[in-house]
């Protein structure tokens, strides 16, 4: 069982016993640089956590690095399927620190499926988390005040290395 899933509670959200997983993955690296040679906006950081609600597949959290700004952000994304079948579940995205305590967060985001098929946190600099290692949270409510006991996370992104953990997906 993952670390990150005995961590995160979906209502109260605490870092103190974070531990990254053991898995790596190849998909999208950045590292924060004042060497930076392209400031291209928007960027998709790592892999993605998947979250199903009750055996439906809700959606997805990925990180997301703006190469211009040096911010973090968490961009939700509901699936078609649960989000017509579900227009007001709702969505609590964040980006999150790791391996700090407490965790620095960006200003969440919370908003019902009916309004956006995208979903995104408000933002923060990476370097406000020392180490700056980010990755994005997301919790599902459905209309019924369903939930999974754990929230989902995509990878954690280490900024200094350019290093990726695995995702943390949730399942309920």
């Amino acid at each position: 069982m993952s670390v990150l899933r005995r961590a995160l509670k979906p209502i109260a959200v605490t870092a103190a016993a974070l531990a990254l997983s053991a898995g790596t993955v190849a998909a999208g690296t950045a590292q924060a640089s004042s060497e930076s040679a392209s400031c291209t906006g928007w960027i998709n950081i790592g892999s993605p956590g998947n979250y199903t609600l009750l055996g439906s597949y809700a959606g997805q959290v990925e990180q997301e690095y703006n190469t211009c700004s040096g911010q973090v952000m968490a961009h939700w994304q509901w699936s078609t399927p649960y989000r017509n079948a579900h227009p007001y579940a709702h969505v609590d995205v964040m980006a999150m620190s790791w391996e700090n305590y407490p965790a620095v967060m960006d200003r969440d985001k919370v908003q019902n499926a009916n309004v956006a098929q995208d979903v995104f946190s408000y933002g923060i600099d990476i370097h406000a988390a020392h180490p700056d290692k980010w990755f994005a949270y997301a919790n599902v409510t459905d209309e019924h005040g369903n939930s999974c006991r754990y929230a989902t996370g995509g990878s954690v992104h280490d900024y200094a290395t350019g290093g990726n953990g695995a995702p943390d997906p949730s399942s309920c």
